[in-house]
C-alpha cells in the first residue's frame, strides 16, 4: 500500500494547488503541517469530523478540537509520523463516532506525507473513507453496500483465520496483515493458504467471490468495532 512521497514545488503553492483539488471531493479530505497542526479541511472532511462550523481550525492541533474524537490525539499524530517514516502512505481503521453519529463506525483513514523540492517534510495529506462493505467486489459489480456484522455466520474459519480474512478482503498484503497484528510473514502466509485451501480458491479473486457468496465479505472482526485506531 506503500506510495511515493508527493514532490512539489514551494510550501504555499504546493498548499494552494492540492487545497483546489481537494476542495470540491465528496470524500473528506485534510491537510497537516509537519507539527501535526490541520491547516485545512474540505467540506466532507468537516462532516466527517463533525466540526462544528464556527470552529477555527488552522493550526489546531487534533486534541484542540471540540469533538470526542480528539481524546485519539496521540494515536493520530503517531499515524502522522509513520507516514513520515514510511516515505509513502499508510493506512489504519479508526472507530469512533464520526459524522456526529451516536453509534461507533469504523473508517479507513490513509495519511501521505508531502515533501517540498529540497526533501524536506512539510505535513501530511489525509483521507477517510466508511467501511460500509468489506469486498471491492461490491463496488465493481455495483452492489449496494451491505451492513457489517461480527458474526461470522459460517464455522468453517477459526477466528484468527477471520481476522485475517478482513484485511485480506481490505487488499492488504501478507506483510501489512503480519504487521497489524504482530505476527511473522510466515503465519499469515500459512493461515492465506490454509484460507484458501477451506474455501476451495486458488487467488484473491476467486476468493473474495466466494465470500461475497458465503456472506463474508461484510464481516468485521468484533475488535474494530470498539473505540480506537487500529493500525493496517
Amino acid at each position: 500500500m506503500n506510495q511515493s512521497p508527493t514532490r512539489l514545488a514551494p510550501p504555499a503553492l504546493q498548499l494552494s494547488v492540492i487545497i483546489g483539488m481537494l476542495e470540491h471531493l465528496s470524500d473528506p479530505w485534510g491537510i497537516k503541517d509537519a507539527q501535526s497542526r490541520h491547516l485545512y479541511m474540505n467540506k466532507a472532511a468537516c462532516l466527517y469530523t463533525a466540526t462544528p462550523a464556527g470552529f477555527s481550525l488552522e493550526g489546531r492541533l487534533d486534541g484542540e478540537f471540540p469533538a470526542a474524537w480528539a481524546e485519539c490525539e496521540d494515536d493520530f499524530i503517531e499515524h502522522d509520523r509513520r507516514a513520515l517514516a514510511a516515505q509513502g502512505r499508510v493506512a489504519v481503521i479508526e472507530t469512533h463516532h464520526w459524522f456526529g453519529l451516536p453509534e461507533l463506525t469504523p473508517c479507513i483513514s490513509e495519511k501521505i506525507p508531502l515533501f517540498d523540492n529540497d526533501g524536506k517534510f512539510i505535513g501530511v495529506v489525509w483521507n477517510a473513507r466508511r467501511l460500509n462493505t468489506l469486498s471491492p467486489l461490491r463496488y465493481i459489480d455495483k452492489q449496494k453496500p451491505s451492513v457489517l456484522t461480527t458474526e461470522a455466520g459460517s464455522t468453517l474459519f477459526t477466528r484468527s483465520e477471520l481476522d485475517t480474512l478482513f484485511l485480506l478482503l481490505q487488499r492488504c498484503t501478507t506483510k501489512e496483515i503480519a504487521r497489524a497484528y504482530g505476527l511473522s510473514h510466515r503465519t499469515v502466509e500459512d493461515r492465506v493458504y490454509n484460507l484458501y485451501q477451506k474455501a476451495g480458491v486458488h487467488s484473491l479473486r476467486q476468493f473474495e467471490e466466494y465470500c461475497r457468496e458465503a456472506g463474508l465479505d461484510n464481516y468485521i472482526p468484533p475488535r474494530l468495532l470498539e473505540k480506537g485506531i487500529q493500525f493496517i
